[in-house]
């Protein structure tokens, strides 16, 4: 498990499986947390990294989003209380890649976000707010003290990825995230990054639309759709990595399953 420790109390652990992460904002003996990792084996070491390497206990677990890879550590900390937004379980109902072991991750929240939720914590304030793109019932977070976003799943890498809403959706969740103007951002996986991430997912959408319809006209669709190579998308001095090539297939088989940017 690698960590990052971007304030003297907030510490960014990423685990091996998928790279997910966590976050842990420490104030006196507690620490709360925003999500979970997404295996048993990353979970039990980040419960060991807190507990013993720096002697905390979890008061709070905040999901982003009910995505299995992103919920393992919720059952080894059952004193803490876990907020999510109130349509969480229809993310977690409709997720199509889920292990046997991500099953059983599952654990109920026990505080539900409609709209927005401020809280103190230490010398932070926490903005949760519903930002729908990812998912529909995805949370970001602004703490203003640290200059950081929390943006969950809005940002994949690079790019976004919609396979379980639209590209509008996912491209109006960027655009609440960079109006908050703030430097550093904390995506779902991986670590601690600069938020020009997410012009860089901005540029994406819309040269994928413009890949996609140009696709069309020439009289392609279907297979010619899905051979959009995801370099053709990026802006010129970024490479892809394996796992935004990935989600960038899965987007491309969304475009064409549901008839993707066919309208302005």
């Amino acid at each position: 498990m690698r960590e990052q420790q971007i304030e003297p109390d907030i510490h960014v652990f990423v685990g091996e499986t998928y790279h997910s992460n966590s976050t842990a904002f420490v104030r006196g003996d507690e620490v709360l947390l925003v999500d979970g990792m997404a295996s048993r084996a990353d979970a039990e070491e980040l419960r060991e990294r807190i507990k013993v390497g720096l002697g905390k206990q979890v008061r709070f677990i905040i999901a982003t989003h009910y995505f299995s890879d992103h919920l393992a550590a919720l059952k080894l900390f059952p004193r803490a209380e876990i907020v999510a937004h109130r349509n969480y379980l229809h993310t977690f109902s409709t997720e199509r890649h889920r292990t046997e072991e991500e099953e059983a991750h599952f654990v109920e929240p026990t505080m539900l976000v409609s709209d927005a939720l401020s809280m103190k914590w230490g010398r932070y304030t926490l903005e949760i707010f519903h930002n729908p793109g990812h998912t529909m019932s995805s949370l970001s977070i602004e703490v203003p003290e640290a200059d950081l976003l929390m943006a969950g799943d809005n940002v994949v890498g690079n790019i976004a990825y919609f396979s379980y809403s639209t590209p509008d959706m996912a491209l109006h969740a960027l655009r609440r995230l960079k109006r908050r103007g703030r430097s550093r951002l904390i995506s779902s996986h991986q670590g601690v990054r600069d938020s020009e991430a997410l012009a860089h997912a901005m540029f994406y959408l819309d040269s994928l639309k413009t890949n996609v319809r140009a696709a069309r006209q020439s009289g392609g669709e279907g297979d010619t759709v899905l051979r959009i190579p995801i370099d053709s998308c990026l802006r010129p001095e970024l490479k892809a990595s394996p796992y935004e090539e990935l989600y960038h297939r899965r987007n491309l088989e969304s475009v064409v399953d549901r008839r993707l940017f066919l309208s302005e």
